[in-house]
């Protein structure tokens, strides 16, 4: 398991030993993310990095996404409260269409277009051995993806792909308008502090 998130620490140190290039190039290419769609607003060192789920987790079956159960989406909606609560934070970039249906199920954020019930793990995942997680509406993420929401009433999050399909490209083209959506909505944000988690 990683010590930091997205092998962020990566990104900062100069690694040339070729088994890292793969894990330096996942943890530049969050930076180059954020960069891109502020418009170059936030500092490398101002952008925080976490998880939903920070434990080891079962892997899923080969060609499936990892299943994070209740109890430890719960765990790491707590622990993104209690960084919120103790930082300046305001923009958050929530990766993923589990980690946005737990954000959604647990009440960090409410989208109001029923991504909740159609993001809902298919029980066909979480019945299985190893358990793996499948919405029970395919393309729904479509829903959402780019948004502005507000967390807690508070903070701006914008749900978005894993940003290994950033730019989105090939099968992720149709997310295009909504990353450009997104791009002009967080350009124009009006900032009391700085921060990106």
């Amino acid at each position: 398991m990683a010590d930091f998130c997205f092998f962020a620490n990566y990104y900062f140190d100069q690694v040339d030993d070729p088994q890292y290039l793969k894990k330096r190039a996942l943890a530049k290419s969050v930076f180059e993310f954020v960069g891109d769609i502020s418009g170059g607003k936030y500092r490398d060192p101002e952008i925080y990095i976490t998880n939903l789920c920070n434990d080891p987790l079962p892997s899923a079956p080969k060609g499936k996404t990892v299943y994070i159960p209740n109890a430890k989406a719960l765990q790491g909606l707590e622990h993104i409260r209690d960084v919120l609560y103790k930082t300046n934070i305001e923009v958050i970039f929530a990766m993923s269409e589990q980690v946005n249906y737990w954000l959604q199920e647990l009440g960090f954020y409410d989208s109001q277009d029923g991504y909740r019930n159609d993001a809902k793990p298919k029980r066909a995942g979480t019945e299985s051995h190893p358990r793996y997680y499948a919405p029970s509406v395919n393309g729904c993420f479509k829903k959402i993806c780019g948004n502005e929401y507000k967390a807690d009433n508070r903070h701006s999050i914008f749900p978005i792909l894993h940003v290994k399909n950033y730019p989105p490209e090939g099968r992720f083209l149709t997310y295009r308008p909504s990353y450009d959506r997104m791009r002009t909505t967080v350009s124009t944000l009006k900032m009391t502090h700085e921060g990106v988690d």
